[in-house]
């Protein structure tokens, strides 16, 4: 069971800061930043469904990890698992 408060805090950050994205600024510059200012590196964090619903995270997620991924590809959602968000876990060393 991961910490629910350290996921949901990165998630509000990330969607805050891709919000307020600066010219040039890449989704993955905001999810570095979004991970510094919550120190999630290497934390047991639970996003709870974050990742798997239409919004803002899971459009930077995809945007940084896998841009060219498409949902109508992915029937059993195997492909976002091993190509966008083991990405994600790997960077940021989350168990």
């Amino acid at each position: 069971m991961g910490n629910h408060s350290i996921g949901r805090a990165f998630v509000a950050t990330a969607e805050i800061a891709g919000a307020r994205r600066l010219p040039g600024e890449t989704a993955l510059d905001v999810l570095d930043l979004a991970a510094e200012r919550t120190e999630i590196a290497g934390a047991d964090a639970e996003f709870d469904d974050a990742p798997y619903e239409e919004g803002v995270f899971r459009s930077l997620l995809i945007e940084a990890f896998k841009p060219d991924y498409s949902d109508d590809e992915d029937e059993d959602g195997d492909l976002f698992y091993e190509e966008v968000y083991r990405p994600f876990s790997e960077r940021y060393e989350l168990c």
